[in-house]
């Protein structure tokens, strides 16, 4: 089974040898996890694929979530709106 025509589809492979992939068209936006472990690695080990359908706020918030954790372990500080207006 394929990407449907006009679907757009992203995806990044982690440094753990996991996946995520990203697929959207003008009505919904996928989020596909995959994890697969050989048995030869380690046969307690689950292999999984699982993917949740988004609405547009969800997708935002996970995105913003995932901005203020790296940011937080970056020592990015938010701005101060007020941060050299004052006299």
């Amino acid at each position: 089974m394929g990407t449907p025509t006009g679907m757009r589809h992203r995806s990044f492979r982690l440094n753990t040898g996991d996946s995520v992939s990203i697929s959207s068209d003008s009505m919904r936006i996928l989020l596909q996890m995959r994890r697969e472990v050989a048995t030869e690695h380690d046969i307690l080990a689950p292999s999984f694929k699982t993917a949740v359908a988004l609405t547009e706020g969800e997708a935002l918030a996970l995105a913003a979530e995932l901005l203020s954790v790296v940011a937080g372990r970056r020592g990015f500080q938010p701005s101060d709106p007020d941060d050299g207006q004052r006299a």
